[in-house]
This record gives structure tokens, C-alpha cells and sequence, in this order.
């Protein structure tokens, strides 16, 4: 039995019998959410309501639909309770629900304000993830090419998106604007953060956003810090960290981290003490992690030193904390990137107009999360469960 099918039948009145997904549900939560996003469409022509036709794509990329034509294909399969439910308008010349064609979920998404819809979702399952998680939450801030997607001056289009670590929830992302990189736009993500300035956070990223500036934007909320890797674009701060840590290498590590799969041992060996003499903007320890690789029998396959810098004080953060914050920082990377390449082939699509290629990843992301929000890490396998019923998409999607 897989891990949904242990959900479903968790949920189940009767055991071994699939339940009613749609009997008890409550999407009122999640679409009122959608009904804040302004529609910029006209009124005249307009068949579908905003929040349906968003509502509607969530649930076909819950059920692994991957662009606009293969969401369009699962919209038409989708049940008439269901799509009654999300908010289809009833078509009394076909007797049946109304669903978006191709052409409007294209219209809609290419059209919408991007930026919206990611802030509205990012809220909404920002909330609930604090309802799993209601300590200090550690957010993993990271950038994501878009491989297919070109933008008019023939740049290629980027994402730069937050994501809590623990549960692989993505809460914000803002578009990267052309002739621009990542860095110019943490203002605007820090910005456009769903995290209450009282609430604890931290904020871990890599080395290329291991900038003063950012540094001080991350500080203006004095309950915020950041965990960030020194290399060597910062030359003399590494030189600095470097001599700082140097002396540790004596000591045993202060932590120590292990992970035997896949026919190897990694071990993660941490070292860290106070940033005295290191020049950057309210650093309080610095670190060094040393990542080791051995095979079967024992032999080394790769070592790999990490030079870190946080903003937190001792006893705050400890060697341990530091060491398992930094290896979930890469979580980023296949808990959303690469789930948006091999699900949703996100690098193969050829998305480019208007807010056409924000608004996809808006809705994986979307999906992703909500799929994460139920304790399933199995994106795949789950997406695969919902497309043999999409009503199980509801499973997802209630609060």
C-alpha cells in the first residue's frame, strides 16, 4: 500500500473501502484565498470565474498535469460533484458543469499578476505550515533557471523562491526582472515573505548571496537571522573565516552527522565558535563543516570543506543546529526543483509569454506544498494516486 492509499484509508469509514472524498469536504479555506487575486481579464467573454479556473489547475497539477494542454485534458475528466465544488457554472445548453479550455487556463495564467498569486498562496500555505511547525522556522532561499522559458529580450527566465525547510513547503517567490540576478532581489523576497516579523526565522543561503546588504536586510526583523556559506567571491572573508576555524581542526568535531544509503557512508563533521574579528554586519559565530564520502569498505571517495557565518549567538545555534540547518539548506534543490523538473518537466516546457512561466511554477509549487502539508513526500507517487481518481485531489486540498 502506498503512503496516500495509507492516508486514504486512514480516512476511510469502512476498512479497505475508499472514502467519499467529496462528502465532508471544505474547499472554502483554500478559494477564498484564490478570490483575492484580481482578475485582469474583461468582463465581456468571461465564462469562469478567477478562483475556478486557478482552483482547477491546482487540482489537475496535484494530478500530474504538466503545461497548459495536459491541465486542459484533466479538467475535462474532472467529476461533476467536483467541479460543482471548486465553482463551475452549470451549462444548461450540455447539461453538465462548465470547465476552462486550453485557451483560458493559457489566457489566465499568462495574464494573471503573477507576483499575487504567489504571495496569496505563499500566505495561505505559509499559515498552515506554522500550524506544523509553530517554533523557529528555517527558510532556504535559492534561485531556479527555467531551462524552456525565454523572455522577449531573450533571457532566460528565473525564480527566486523561499522555501520552509522542514516540511519543503515553498512560501514566497518573486520573478527575477532581465538583465538582473539573484541577488538584486532579496528586497523583494524578504519583502513579499508570508512570516510575521515577531515570528523566528532563518534564513540560510549560499554563498553568491553572501552579501553585506542582504545580510542587513535580513537583520531589520530583529527576530530574523541568516546562515550563510562563504567562498570564494568573498576572498577576504574566507581568508578570515578560514583562520578564524583553522585552530578547530584540532578538536573533535563538535557534531557529527551520518547517512549510510545508497551504498555510501556521508558524514558531516562540524566545528564552530565565535565570529571575534570577522568583519561582517552582525555575524555572531562563524563555522566550518567538513563533508566526507566514503564507499563500502571504507575508502574515502571525497572531502569537501563548507566555511559558514550566522547571525545567531551561542546557545542560539549549536554546532548541531548549524550542522543539520545547513544540509537541509539543499533541500531547496530536490525538494522543489527537482520535483518541478521530473514531475513537471518544468525545464522541457516552453512557456515564455507574459506571466506564463510564473504562474505554472505558482501552481506547482502550489501543489507540491499541498501534497507536503499532509506528510507525503513521495510527490510522484502521489500525483499518480490522484490521477486514477481526481476527486482524492480534495484530500489534498482541505485544510
Amino acid at each position: 500500500m502506498t503512503s496516500c492509499q495509507s492516508a486514504s484509508a486512514q480516512s476511510s469509514r469502512n476498512p479497505g473501502e475508499e472514502p467519499d472524498y467529496l462528502s465532508d469536504a471544505d474547499l472554502s479555506d483554500l478559494l477564498n484565498a484564490l478570490r483575492k487575486i484580481f482578475d485582469r481579464r474583461g468582463k465581456n467573454g468571461r465564462q469562469h470565474e478567477l478562483a475556478f479556473v486557478l482552483a482547477v489547475c491546482v487540482v489537475a497539477a496535484l494530478a500530474g498535469a504538466k503545461g497548459f494542454s495536459e491541465m486542459a485534458r484533466k479538467a475535462r475528466g474532472l467529476s461533476r460533484p467536483l467541479l460543482m465544488m471548486l465553482g463551475a457554472k452549470w451549462d444548461w445548453f450540455k447539461s453538465r458543469p462548465k470547465y476552462p479550455s486550453k485557451g483560458t487556463i493559457r489566457r489566465v495564467l499568462c495574464g494573471i499578476d503573477a507576483s499575487l498569486l504567489d504571495r496569496i498562496t505563499g500566505g495561505w500555505l505559509a499559515e498552515h505550515a506554522a500550524k506544523v511547525d509553530d517554533d523557529e522556522l528555517a527558510v532556504a532561499v535559492d534561485g531556479k533557471v527555467l531551462r524552456g522559458a525565454w523572455t522577449d529580450e531573450n533571457d532566460q527566465v528565473t525564480l527566486f523562491s523561499a522555501m520552509i525547510q522542514r516540511e519543503g513547503i515553498t512560501i514566497a517567490q518573486v520573478r527575477v526582472p532581465d538583465g538582473t540576478n539573484e541577488i538584486t532581489q532579496v528586497p523583494a523576497l524578504l519583502e513579499a515573505m508570508p512570516i510575521p516579523a515577531q515570528m523566528p526565522a532563518l534564513f540560510t543561503l549560499d554563498a553568491a548571496h553572501t552579501q553585506r546588504e542582504t545580510a542587513k536586510e535580513i537583520r531589520e526583523m530583529p527576530e530574523w537571522h541568516y546562515l550563510m556559506e562563504v567562498k570564494g567571491n568573498q576572498p577576504k572573508l574566507q581568508r578570515a573565516v578560514f583562520d578564524k576555524v583553522l585552530p578547530l581542526f584540532k578538536e573533535a568535531p563538535h557534531d557529527i552527522m551520518e547517512d549510510d544509503s545508497h551504498g555510501r557512508l556521508k558524514r558531516w563533521s562540524c566545528w564552530i565558535t565565535d565570529a571575534e574579528g570577522i568583519d561582517f554586519p552582525e555575524v555572531c559565530q562563524v563555522g566550518a563543516i567538513r563533508r566526507d564520502v566514503f564507499d563500502r569498505s571504507g575508502d574515502r571517495i571525497s572531502k569537501e570543506i563548507a566555511l559558514v557565518l550566522t547571525s545567531k549567538k551561542a546557545g542560539k545555534l549549536t554546532a548541531a543546529g548549524l550542522n543539520r540547518r545547513k544540509r537541509d539548506h539543499w533541500g531547496i534543490e530536490n525538494k522543489e526543483h527537482y520535483v518541478r523538473d521530473t514531475v513537471f518537466r518544468e525545464d522541457l516546457g516552453q512557456t515564455w509569454s507574459g506571466e506564463g512561466p510564473q504562474g505554472l511554477a505558482s501552481i506547482y509549487n502550489a501543489a507540491i506544498s499541498l501534497i507536503r502539508l499532509k506528510g507525503i513526500n513521495k510527490i510522484k507517487e502521489a500525483t499518480e494516486w490522484v490521477a486514477d481518481n481526481r476527486d482524492r485531489a480534495v484530500y489534498f486540498m482541505t485544510a
